[in-house]
């Protein structure tokens, strides 16, 4: 039954939409629903792009570790 539904939304949008909004699906829980793919179609989500991975992303924390070794267990 949720198989045939998602063939049916992808009549309504498009094969590749489809295909982008479940990827963008999984990106946020490893067993996605029928609702959550449908709503991120009817939102227009899937144009974007399918999820950033954290290669891709820059730190701008430029702090480091203000805690010395002896404060986490290091040498003594």
């Amino acid at each position: 039954k949720s198989c045939m539904g998602l063939l049916k939304l992808a009549d309504k949008f498009s094969v590749d939409r489809l295909e982008s909004a479940c990827e963008k699906a999984l990106g946020y829980t490893a067993s996605p629903s029928y609702k959550s793919i449908k709503s991120i179609l009817t939102a227009g989500k899937d144009k974007t792009s399918a999820t950033t991975s954290t290669d891709d992303i820059k730190s701008d924390n430029s702090f480091g570790i203000t805690r010395g070794a002896s404060y986490y267990g290091g040498k003594r």
